[in-house]
């Protein structure tokens, strides 16, 4: 009985309340961890459509414009005709970036 009363001097008592604070405050991290991340995934699903958008809208500029300048092209020298290639062994996405 003497040991316990020794250990009990000894002990810092207010463990379990620095120990109940710390388990809060992780729990509030995890939550915010998680909050994040599922932000972090939503941000990259709009950024992927946002791309596609734009892959979808440079695509058709490219052909109107590829269309226009061989018109152009052949109004101004008849008998000619023109058009916009992307270079050798790329796609006009990859000739724009």
């Amino acid at each position: 009985m003497e040991t316990h009363e020794k250990l009990k001097k000894r002990v810092n008592k207010n463990v379990m309340n620095m120990f109940e604070k710390a388990e809060e405050e992780y729990g509030s991290l995890m939550s915010k961890k998680n909050t994040l991340e599922k932000d972090k995934e939503k941000i990259q699903n709009v950024i992927c459509e946002l791309d596609e958008k734009k892959r979808e809208a440079l695509g058709v500029t490219w052909e109107k414009v590829n269309k226009d300048f061989g018109s152009i092209f052949s109004t101004l020298l008849p008998g000619t005709s023109a058009k916009l290639d992307p270079p050798e062994g790329e796609t006009f996405m990859e000739g724009l970036e």
